[in-house]
């Protein structure tokens, strides 16, 4: 029988959380965990052949979490000029590992379900190298996304704090619910992810 293509993932947490206040807002507690295990945890459950997480520093202390779920934690050392030199990371990683497709996904959306994130996978898979899968909701086009091998290199020259947004204009859409894409940038979208 034939082996489906080899998808990767990518949890980026490598943000400064400057709109969240003083401290990481990846530390911040939500449903038991921290904000920034959320994500990976969610992603147990999916095969995937690689798994990073890209970090502004190996010490985080979500870190442990991380690597019990089965994460690689790959160090972002120029995190502080942006989302895009994150986004490069993971595709780079991607390319070196010989993937067939990435999924990346945001630390800070702890609320993406497992079944959402396999469905942006199938589609990727189903379309192919050429893929670009991203979420949406109300009509904004949203990470978690994921991209085929043909897109690793524009991936990987991505600079700033623009992320792959342009790319995303040309994705395929997978609808989700509004609520699995809070995005917690600051204290008020903590709390309207608590209740969601």
């Amino acid at each position: 029988m034939a082996e489906g293509p080899r998808f990767a993932v990518a949890v980026l947490a490598a943000g400064q959380s400057r709109r969240f206040g003083p401290d990481d807002k990846l530390t911040a507690s939500f449903r038991g965990k921290r904000l920034g295990e959320q994500a990976c945890h969610a992603l147990l459950g999916l095969d995937f052949a690689h798994r990073w997480v890209i970090a502004a520093r190996a010490d985080h202390p979500c870190a442990q979490s991380w690597q019990a779920d089965g994460f690689t934690i790959a160090v972002n050392a120029q995190a502080a000029a942006g989302m895009g030199t994150s986004v490069a990371l993971a595709a780079a990683l991607a390319l070196e590992a010989n993937a067939d497709g990435l999924l990346i996904a945001l630390a800070d959306m702890p609320l993406v379900s497992a079944d959402h994130c396999r469905a942006l996978i199938a589609r990727a898979a189903a379309t192919g190298p050429a893929a670009i899968v991203a979420s949406a909701a109300d009509g904004v086009r949203s990470p978690p996304a994921a991209f085929g091998r043909d897109h690793f290199a524009a991936l990987a020259a991505i600079t700033g704090d623009v992320g792959a947004r342009v790319l995303l204009r040309q994705a395929e859409l997978v609808a989700c619910a509004p609520e699995l894409l809070i995005d917690i940038d600051d204290e008020a979208a903590l709390n309207r992810a608590l209740q969601a």
